[in-house]
């Protein structure tokens, strides 16, 4: 069963999306600090595979702008990133549905080179050459496998015809995230945004999910089929433990509320309950390596959180293992702590110090099989000796 234009705009509608992406509730601390960061160091990273020395301006095409979070976050990481800072972004943002368009364009007005079209991918992509092709928001698992496909090899063609080197980053569902365990042996069914807040009732509608193989399966096979070589190919998992869902227990009632205990460590009028924060996955219907995976993990994201607790002499009973050494030691971590004046106890600059490990943990430590609440997929092409 395919999903149609007016069926992906009425979903639009009915669950008032846009008032949930303006409403300050959306932007929790998971949200800016965790989430948002890693979505910079991704864009970071197909940003600078094609960067060069002559390259100015940077021409983007984001793929379901919806009210412009991609142009957010590109905007400040190229204020922040030196090596980056030289660019001029042209900007285009399409969106199926006209209001989140609408919105956009008000909220951008004063911008220039930023602009928001309402488009259908799988009828229409703009025919102007762009050096990023960018995804936020998993706009791509609005559409079935089969479409993704048709649209990705649109895309490639489009890119073979301007012989030109650029990025493309594919924003979906990841199908193993913990948020969803029950579903993991699907890989496409309804999916419903629960955690809007005050916009009514969300209704469900069928989303597609990823592992990393299966969304590399697509890529190439689209590539192929147009003759389109791919440079290179690499995938990256966002919010492993901290999606949105394992705070509304919509879809694995049995999950701990991770988000909202990962909130609480880095709110400092809050004592987080550390025996909450322990990880515990269980085997699911997924392949053995998705299974090692979140193992070897939860390990590490348990040792961290029994570090902390004996600092605060609360020691939880948890196997330990072995830190990777590239994750900063816990005591570095808090003399850091101890520079924020807002921090004023102990208790305070370790749970910001944990919040902090944690994150790298999540950073580091994640392979792009798909575990996460998003997967990433990046490609890319240089065509211009074809």
């Amino acid at each position: 069963m395919s999903i149609t234009s007016n069926d992906i705009t009425t979903v639009y509608e009915e669950s008032n999306a846009t008032q949930h992406y303006l409403s300050p509730n959306r932007k929790d601390n998971v949200k800016v600090c965790w989430e948002e960061a890693f979505s910079r160091f991704v864009f970071k990273q197909a940003i600078l595979s094609i960067d060069t020395p002559a390259r100015k301006k940077l021409r983007v095409l984001d793929v379901g702008a919806g009210i412009g979070d991609g142009y957010s976050l590109l905007s400040d990481l190229l204020a922040q990133e030196p090596s980056l800072d030289r660019y001029n972004l042209d900007y285009l943002g399409i969106d199926i549905s006209p209001e989140m368009v609408e919105t956009a364009n008000n909220l951008y007005k004063n911008n220039i080179n930023v602009r928001f079209e309402q488009a259908d991918i799988r009828k229409k992509i703009p025919e102007s050459l762009f050096d990023l092709y960018l995804s936020c928001g998993v706009p791509y698992s609005h559409l079935t496998h089969e479409e993704l496909e048709t649209v990705l090899k649109i895309l490639f063609e489009r890119i073979l015809k301007h012989q030109c080197r650029c990025a493309v980053v594919i924003d979906v569902l990841g199908k193993y995230s913990i948020e969803w365990q029950p579903h993991w042996g699907e890989s496409r069914w309804n999916y419903n945004m629960s955690f809007f807040k005050s916009e009514g009732e969300a209704k469900p509608t069928l989303m597609s999910f990823y592992s990393h193989d299966h969304l590399e399966k697509i890529i190439r096979s689209a590539a192929s089929e147009v003759g389109c070589p791919i440079q290179k190919l690499a995938f990256f998992d966002r919010s492993i433990v901290v999606g949105r869902h394992t705070s509304t227990g919509a879809f694995n009632p049995e999950l701990p509320e991770y988000r909202n205990l990962v909130n609480s460590l880095l709110d400092q009028n809050q004592k987080t309950d550390l025996n909450k924060l322990i990880l515990q996955v269980g085997s699911g219907d997924a392949p053995e390596y998705i299974i090692e995976f979140f193992h070897k993990f939860s390990g590490l994201w348990n040792t961290i959180i029994a570090e902390a607790a004996e600092l605060l002499h609360e020691p939880l009973d948890v196997d330990r293992l072995k830190l990777p050494s590239h994750l900063e030691s816990l005591d570095v971590l808090i003399k850091q702590n101890f520079a924020n004046p807002s921090l004023t106890d102990d208790r305070q600059r370790i749970e910001f110090a944990l919040a902090e490990k944690l994150q790298q943990l999540e950073t580091t430590c994640q392979q792009g099989y798909g575990v996460g609440h998003d997967l990433f997929g990046v490609v890319w092409l240089d065509t211009t000796n074809c």
